[in-house]
C-alpha cells in the first residue's frame, strides 16, 4: 500500500517549473501596457534560430528542451512563432514517467499575444489546450479525455506570453537594476500571473559577458528563475528551485541534449522523517510539534485540524482529529442546505478533471448509491466502491482525469480522488480535492486525497480504503477548487519541500 503514496504532486509542479524555466540607484517600471517596436524586435527575430538545452534535476539529467524561433505571419500581419518542446524522464519509486510537452506560440512584432496551442502527454494522458486572442480576451479550448471545453479570460494590455519574455527585456536594453512588473500569460495555469522582472548583474559564462536575470512569479510562495543571457539574445544557462530540487538548464548542442538520461527518483527524494512516535494507523488524533517558517501560509486550520504558534519562531503544535459524529441528514435535506450558498454551490461544479455532468459519471454514482437516503452513508458507499474498483494501482499512468479513471479502472492516489469527487457531486455532495501529507511506513509522503460535505466537511480516504481519513493525513494550502491545470494543489509543497520537519508528541 505504501507505493500508493509516491504522487504526481512533484511531477506536476515539474512540469509548471521547467515551462516557467524556459524564458528567455535602480530604475524601476511599471509595465501598464506593453508598447515595443516592431522594427527592433524584426531585426531580433529577423531569421529562424533554434536552441538546444540540457534539463537536470538534483545534478542528474533528466531532460532536454528545443526551442525554435522563427519570423511568420499570423492572420496575414507579421508575426513571431515560438514552438518549444520538452521532454522530461523520471522515476517514481522505480517506475518510469515521461512528460512531453509541444508549445506553440504567435506574438505580434509589438509582442502582443495572438494565439497558442499546447499539447502535453504525460504516460499516454493527452491533453490539448487552445487559445485564440481577441480584443484582450482570450478563449481557451481544452480537451481532456475526449472532451472539450470552451472558457474565456480577459487580458490586460500588460500581458504577454511567458515564452518572449527574454525579448521584452531585451527590446528594453539590458542595465543592471533595472525592475519591471508586468502580467506573464502561464500556459500551464492558464491565465495571467504578476511577474517581476530584475536585471540583477553581469558574469561570466564560458569566458562570455552575460547579464544575470531574475524572474518572480506571484504564485505559491513565489516562484523565481534566474537567466544567464548575452546582449545578443543567447541564453546560456536558467536555474530555478523548487524548495531544494534545483531544476537547471544548459545550452548545449542538439547530440548532447538528446544523449542519455539518469534515473531520478523525485518521490524518495522528497519524503519526510519524521521524529518521536510513528503515528498510530487509522488513528483518530495526532499532535505533532512543526518547524517551518510561516507555517500559516502552508498548513491549513479547518475542522479536521489546528496550529497553534509556540514560543520559539517558525514553532508550531499542529493537533489533528477526525470527527467523532458526522451529521445524521438526508441528501434532500442537504440538497436544500446547500441551495443558494456558493460557499457549496462551486463544490458542485465540473470542471476539465472532475466532469461530474458526465452522462457515464452520473450514471455511475446513482447506481452505487441505489437510492441511499442518508448523505453520510451515500459518501461512505462511494469511497468503499471507487477503492475497490480500481483494481490496478498503476503509479505509471500520468493525471488521468475522473472519467478516463472510470474507464480505464486504473491510477494512484490522484485518480482515486478525482474519480470519487465526480462521483460525489454526480448526486448532489459537495465534494473538493485535498493536498497534503500522509504517514505510511516511514516518512510523511505528499498526497491526495477527497473531502466532501454532508452537513459538516470530512476528509475521506478511497486510495488506503479509509472512510474517514485518519489522523496522519495532515492538508497542506491549495485545496480549493481545482482549476483546469490543478497546479494551485501544489502550493503546499512549494512550501513545505525540504523545509518541513515533524516531531509527533502524541498519537491515538
Amino acid at each position: 500500500m505504501k507505493k500508493l503514496m509516491r504522487k504526481k504532486i512533484i511531477y506536476v509542479l515539474l512540469v509548471f517549473l521547467v515551462s516557467h524555466v524556459l524564458w528567455a540607484d535602480k530604475k524601476k517600471v511599471i509595465i501598464s501596457k506593453i508598447k515595443v517596436d516592431p522594427k527592433q524586435v524584426a531585426k531580433m527575430v529577423d531569421k529562424p534560430k533554434e536552441d538546444w538545452l540540457s534539463l537536470s534535476l538534483m545534478g542528474s539529467k533528466v531532460g532536454y528542451a528545443h526551442i525554435y524561433t522563427e519570423p511568420t505571419t499570423y492572420q496575414d500581419q507579421p508575426a513571431i512563432k515560438i514552438r518549444t518542446h520538452t521532454v522530461i524522464q523520471i522515476q517514481r519509486t522505480g517506475t518510469g514517467l515521461r512528460l512531453e510537452t509541444i508549445r506553440t506560440c504567435y506574438v505580434g512584432l509589438d509582442l502582443i499575444p495572438l494565439y497558442f496551442l499546447s499539447l502535453s502527454n504525460e504516460t499516454g494522458q493527452e491533453k490539448r489546450v487552445e487559445g485564440i486572442i481577441k480584443n484582450d480576451e482570450i478563449v481557451l479550448k481544452t480537451t481532456l479525455a475526449g472532451i472539450t471545453t470552451d472558457s474565456r479570460r480577459i487580458l490586460s494590455p500588460d500581458t504577454i506570453f511567458d515564452s518572449v519574455i527574454g525579448y521584452f527585456t531585451l527590446h528594453r536594453g539590458l542595465q543592471v537594476g533595472d525592475i519591471y512588473h508586468l502580467n506573464v500569460f502561464s500556459m500551464d495555469l492558464m491565465q495571467p500571473v504578476k511577474t517581476h522582472i530584475k536585471v540583477l548583474q553581469e558574469d561570466l559564462v564560458d569566458h562570455k559577458p552575460v547579464f544575470v536575470i531574475e524572474y518572480s512569479m506571484d504564485i505559491m510562495g513565489g516562484i523565481t528563475t534566474r537567466e544567464w543571457v548575452g546582449a545578443d539574445g543567447v541564453t546560456h544557462r536558467m536555474e530555478s528551485g523548487l524548495m531544494g530540487l534545483k531544476l537547471v538548464l544548459t545550452r548545449t548542442n542538439m547530440s548532447t541534449a538528446l544523449d542519455g538520461l539518469a534515473e531520478v527518483d523525485v518521490i524518495l527524494n522528497t519524503k519526510i522523517l519524521s521524529t518521536g512516535f510513528n503515528p498510530l494507523a487509522n488513528s483518530k488524533k495526532m499532535s505533532a510539534k512543526i518547524s517551518l517558517p510561516n507555517s500559516e501560509a502552508a498548513i491549513l486550520t479547518n475542522q479536521r485540524q489546528r496550529l497553534v504558534a509556540l514560543s520559539s519562531p517558525g514553532i508550531y503544535q499542529l493537533d489533528v482529529s477526525i470527527l467523532e459524529v458526522l451529521p445524521a441528514i438526508t441528501r434532500t435535506e442537504l440538497a436544500k442546505r446547500v441551495q443558494g450558498d456558493h460557499n457549496l454551490t462551486q463544490f458542485l461544479s465540473p470542471s476539465i478533471y472532475v466532469q461530474s455532468d458526465h452522462p457515464s459519471i452520473i450514471q455511475t454514482a446513482n447506481d452505487v448509491v441505489n437510492n441511499e437516503p442518508m448523505a453520510h452513508k451515500a459518501a461512505n458507499q462511494l469511497g468503499s466502491w471507487v477503492y475497490e474498483i480500481i483494481k490496478n494501482k498503476n503509479l505509471q499512468v500520468g493525471f488521468a482525469s475522473a472519467l478516463q479513471t472510470l474507464e480505464s479502472k486504473t491510477g494512484d492516489c490522484t485518480e482515486h480522488t478525482v474519480l470519487y469527487v465526480a462521483l460525489a457531486r454526480a448526486i448532489g455532495l459537495p465534494a473538493r480535492v485535498c493536498a497534503g501529507l500522509v504517514f505510511q511506513s516511514d516518512a510523511f509522503y505528499y498526497h491526495f486525497w477527497p473531502e466532501v460535505y454532508v452537513g459538516e466537511w470530512f476528509a475521506t480516504d478511497p486510495t488506503l480504503g479509509q472512510w474517514q481519513a485518519d489522523a496522519s493525513h495532515i492538508q497542506l494550502a491549495g485545496s480549493i477548487m481545482e482549476s483546469d491545470s490543478m497546479i494551485e494543489m501544489g502550493e503546499g509543497v512549494m512550501r513545505t519541500l525540504n523545509q518541513l520537519e515533524i516531531e509527533i508528541l502524541k498519537t491515538e
